[in-house]
């Protein structure tokens, strides 16, 4: 049994009875007896392409070039190129080697050495990818395209002076005319730029005296905006300010009317009460003036309380010596006989006023209901009666 093995980056193209059939990328297939098979790349190709080739102006110049191409249609490329050994590749990079060439020099023998290096990647690019499309371009292919392939890129890299003598004549040419062009660039650049800077500063200028006359229409617009509000805000105001004394007068009114009305209804209630008030302070005083009667009878009794108390104290205390007395002059005749004869005796006659003084009182006391001091004072007043009676 015969397998046939493609990898994602080629296509298995198949053969089998006169048919050719793409079975696909990275697959393996059973092959049938007396079926053959190809490998096809999937990838991107480059093909690249050299020429030497003399201008209008009869100076040889060289060109380099590349074609990158991809193979969209496998069963078309395999019977247009043969990829045994890897001979298609070759033969299509051949191909189309030829027709840059031969385009490029038809091309290149019509124009000077300057075009060509000014037109390199327009004109000449240009042409050479024309050439191969319009030649691969075959509305009979299911893909549109002859031999299967479709091109992604066709560029005329590279433009060189073969002579080198000549070469280097041109190059300080164009560097002499590089550096004139440079420097007039710098000249008319700097002239570019003061004239820029020129009209700049004008433009500026105009710009801010235009800002300028904005500010002053806007700041005029504002003061008459603020003056055209400020003059309803005073009419506002005014008319507030009249309501308000409208307001105030009605209110006033209705003030005036309800402290009417109130003084109406209050005053009979108000005298009432200040006759009630009246009566009750006159009864006040009067309760007043009574208190102050009792005070007075109070202070008259306590008075008269603290005089007979005073008198009767004055009343009391020879009594409340006549202890002391009576017992000092119990001591003065203690042991002594009292019987006296006659009255020459001086003792008897220097005591005696004061002994009936001390028994005057002492009889005042028992009169009066008050008990005898002691049993001295007794004792005394018997020996005073004794006394009084022998005198």
């Amino acid at each position: 049994m015969a397998f046939a093995t493609a990898n994602p980056n080629n296509f298995l193209v198949v053969g089998h009875q006169g048919k050719v059939v793409n079975r696909g990328t990275g697959i393996q297939v059973f092959l049938w007896p007396g079926s053959t098979y190809v490998l096809i790349p999937s990838t991107k190709q480059e093909a690249l392409f050299e020429m030497t080739q003399e201008t209008r102006d009869g100076i040889p110049l060289r060109f380099k070039g590349i074609v990158i191409y991809r193979i969209v249609d496998p069963v078309v490329a395999s019977m247009s190129f043969n990829f045994n050994g890897g001979q298609g590749l070759v033969e299509i990079s051949t191909l189309i080697n030829n027709i840059c060439l031969g385009e490029l020099r038809a091309a290149v023998s019509g124009m000077t050495m300057q075009e060509c290096i000014e037109n390199r990647k327009t004109i000449l690019t240009a042409t050479v990818d024309k050439a191969l499309r319009e030649i691969l371009a075959d509305g009979s292919s299911p893909n549109g395209t002859k031999w299967g392939l479709e091109l992604e890129l066709v560029q005329v890299a590279q433009v060189f002076i073969v002579d080198a003598v000549l070469r280097k004549q041109l190059e300080a040419e164009v560097r002499n005319e590089i550096l004139s062009k440079s420097e007039q660039s710098d000249i008319a650049t700097q002239q570019a730029i003061n004239m820029a800077q020129i009209a700049s500063d004008r433009q500026i200028q105009e710009h801010k005296i235009a800002a300028e006359k904005d500010a002053i229409r806007q700041k005029e617009e504002i003061e008459l905006a603020n003056l055209q509000v400020r003059r309803r805000a005073q009419k506002q105001n005014q008319e507030l300010e009249m309501e308000a004394i409208k307001l105030a007068a009605e209110t006033f009114k209705l003030e005036q009317s309800a402290a009417q009305e109130k003084v109406e209804t209050e005053t009979p209630v108000k005298l009432l009460q200040i006759e009630n008030q009246h009566e009750v302070f006159n009864r006040e005083l009067e309760m007043r003036k009574v208190e102050n009667q009792i005070r007075e009878q109070e202070v008259m009794r306590d008075m008269l309380l603290e005089k007979a108390r005073q008198e009767l104290r004055k009343e009391i205390l020879p009594v409340e010596q006549i202890p002391e007395i009576t017992k000092s002059l119990s001591n003065i005749f203690k042991d002594s006989n009292l019987t006296f004869v006659g009255n020459e005796n001086q003792i008897l006659s220097s005591i005696l006023p004061l002994m009936q003084i001390i028994s005057d009182r002492v009889k005042g006391v028992v009169q009066t209901g008050g008990p005898i001091v002691d049993a001295e004072t007794e004792k005394l007043s018997k020996a005073v009666n004794k006394l009084n009676s022998q005198k």
